[in-house]
C-alpha cells in the first residue's frame, strides 16, 4: 500500500511541474518585446563632425612575364664595311717641266713691216710667231736676256745670273766709281693639267748702259720686271709681257716642255 501511495505522489509532482512550465511559457509569449532606445546625444557631440573613414585600396602589382625573343632560323651575315677610297696616284709625280724665258727687243719698224699696225690691240696684235720671224729673217729683233728652269710638277724653282758692274758716278772725276749688281732672275711654279702647263712666274732684269759715247758719262739703269700666270702649250712660245719704248718694244716670251 505504501508503494502505491509513493507512486501516486511522484506522479502528482511531475504533473504539477509540467503545468508550471507550460504556464510560464505562455506568460513570456504574452509580454511585449522591449525596445532599445539610443543613448541621449549631448549637444557638443551633435555639432562635432563625424570622423571620415577612408577606404584603403590594396593593389597588387603584377610582374609581367618575361618572354625570350625567338631568334630567326636563318643566319644573316654582317655587311662588310666599305674602306675609304684611296686617292688616285698623280700621273705626273715624276714629271719634269723645262721652262725657258727669253727677252727680245724688237724695233717698231720691223713690226710694222709684218703688218702689225698697233701692238697688243685688235685682231692683228703681235704674236710670238712674229717675234721669232723677225729674229730669224731680219736684224730688227734680238735676244737681250734669258733664263732656264728645270722643275718638278707642282714645285717651285729659281735661277739667277747676277754680275757686279762698275759705273761712274761723277763724269768729271773718273775715280768716283760705284759697283752695282745687274743681271736676271727667274722664279716659277709649274703644274701640268690636261696636257698643258700652268705657270706662275716672276722675271726680273736689270742692266747699266752708257747714255752717250763719252766714256765718263753717267750710265742709264735699265730695269724690266714681269709677274704673270699663263697657260702654256708644250713646245710653243707664248708672249707673257711687253714694255714699249720710243723706237722699240721689249717682249718676254716663255716656252715649256714636258720631260717624262
Amino acid at each position: 500500500m505504501k508503494s502505491a501511495k509513493t507512486i501516486l505522489i511522484i506522479a502528482a509532482l511531475v504533473f504539477a511541474g509540467l503545468s508550471l512550465s507550460v504556464h510560464s511559457a505562455e506568460q513570456d509569449e504574452a509580454r511585449p518585446a522591449r525596445v532599445t532606445r539610443p543613448a541621449p546625444v549631448l549637444e557638443e557631440e551633435a555639432t562635432a563632425p563625424m570622423p571620415v573613414t577612408r577606404r584603403v585600396r590594396t593593389t597588387t602589382a603584377r610582374t609581367p612575364a618575361r618572354t625570350t625573343p625567338t631568334r630567326p632560323s636563318t643566319i644573316t651575315q654582317a655587311t662588310p664595311r666599305r674602306r675609304p677610297a684611296r686617292p688616285a696616284e698623280d700621273p705626273h709625280k715624276e714629271t719634269v717641266v723645262l721652262l725657258e724665258a727669253f727677252m727680245v727687243e724688237a724695233r717698231l719698224s720691223g713690226l710694222h713691216s709684218l703688218g702689225v699696225p698697233v701692238i697688243s690691240e685688235g685682231t692683228d696684235c703681235v704674236r710670238a710667231e712674229h717675234i721669232i720671224k723677225l729674229i730669224k729673217t731680219t736684224d730688227a729683233a734680238k735676244v737681250t736676256a734669258g733664263a732656264k728652269l728645270a722643275l718638278a710638277h707642282e714645285n717651285k724653282a729659281r735661277s739667277e745670273s747676277i754680275t757686279r758692274k762698275a759705273i761712274y758716278t761723277n763724269p768729271h772725276n773718273s775715280s768716283n766709281i760705284e759697283y752695282i749688281d745687274v743681271g736676271t732672275s727667274f722664279t716659277a711654279i709649274a703644274e701640268i693639267r690636261k696636257e698643258k702647263v700652268f705657270v706662275e712666274l716672276e722675271f726680273e732684269y736689270s742692266d747699266a748702259s752708257k747714255g752717250d759715247k763719252n766714256a765718263h758719262a753717267l750710265p742709264q739703269i735699265v730695269e724690266r720686271n714681269w709677274t704673270s700666270t699663263v697657260c702654256l702649250k708644250p713646245g710653243k712660245a707664248t708672249i707673257v709681257g711687253a714694255t714699249r719704248g720710243e723706237n722699240s718694244t721689249t717682249f718676254l716670251m716663255i716656252t715649256a716642255n714636258i720631260k717624262e
